[in-house]
Parts: C-alpha cells; sequence; structure tokens
C-alpha cells in the first residue's frame, strides 16, 4: 500500500531539485573559470619565455646565428640582425618596437597583471567549490531523510566535486 507524500516531502524535493540545479549551475561556472585559469596561466608561461628569450638576446651580437621556432616542433635557423630592438604587441593589433630593457620591464608588468587575474580565479574556483560542497552536504540530508523516511527518495544522482 502506497502511503501519500506530505506536504513537507513535497518541499524536500523541490529544495533537492532545486539545490541539483544549483549544483549543476556551480560546477558549469567552475569548469568554465578553470579554462580561463589554464589560458591566464598558459600567457604567463609565454611571458616568462619572451622575457628570458630576451634577456639572452641581450648577451648576443649582430650576426650570431640561433633557431626560431616557427610551430609543430619545428625550428629555423636565423642570422640576428639587430640585437637592441625588440617588437612587442601592446593589444588591438598594436605593437611598437623597444629596446630590450624596456621590453623586459613592459613583459613583466603584463605577467604582474595576469599572475593577479590568476590569484583572483583561484579564489573564485575556491569560494565554488566550498559553494557546492554545502549543496552536496545539504542534498545528502535530504536525500537521507526522504528515504529512510518515507521510501521514496529524491534522485539526486551522484555529483562530483568542483
Amino acid at each position: 500500500m502506497e502511503r501519500e507524500v506530505t506536504e513537507r516531502e513535497k518541499e524536500q524535493q523541490a529544495e533537492g531539485q532545486s539545490l541539483a540545479l544549483r549544483l549543476r549551475q556551480y560546477q558549469a561556472q567552475a569548469e568554465k573559470a578553470s579554462q580561463e585559469l589554464r589560458f591566464v596561466q598558459q600567457a604567463i608561461g609565454e611571458h616568462e619565455k619572451a622575457i628570458e628569450t630576451t634577456k639572452q638576446l641581450k648577451r648576443m651580437k649582430e650576426g650570431d646565428e640561433l633557431m626560431v621556432p616557427i610551430g609543430a616542433n619545428s625550428s629555423i635557423y636565423v642570422t640576428l640582425s639587430a640585437t637592441d630592438k625588440i617588437i612587442v604587441q601592446l593589444g588591438g593589433g598594436v605593437s611598437a618596437e623597444k629596446d630590450a630593457d624596456s621590453s623586459i620591464q613592459y613583459l613583466k608588468e603584463k605577467k604582474e597583471e595576469l599572475e593577479n587575474s590568476q590569484r583572483e580565479m583561484t579564489g573564485l574556483l575556491q569560494n565554488l567549490e566550498q559553494e557546492a560542497q554545502k549543496l552536496q552536504a545539504r542534498l545528502q540530508e535530504i536525500s537521507s531523510r526522504t528515504e529512510t523516511g518515507t521510501g521514496t527518495g529524491t534522485a539526486t544522482g551522484t555529483y562530483k566535486n568542483v
């Protein structure tokens, strides 16, 4: 004989569904933030590489030969025609010619900005994870109550940590 679903059980089911939806939203936000964080980390690495390369170029002289990567794990040999000018992209398709020291300073400033973004994104991810854990705990609480109380349990599924 089936037992009638009480008003309280309906409320718990509705709350469970709402929490599950919010949890999925947090997970989607966390995935997007993780992707952006990977992009920022990659950009930081590129800036570090550019700074180190520029430092090495300062030690070279015109006519020195070096290998330049061209993509797909391939490189070409080039002869250095100038060591006193570095072209840096400023953004929006605009580039500027700078001396090595100014170039290094500019790249360091941009890298600092990226590191600040990285810290902010890491904090955001931590907050999302904390909120998701709270939601998961509440879902577990609701699920265990409905399973033991009525046998009609709420379909909560398995949720992975963000």
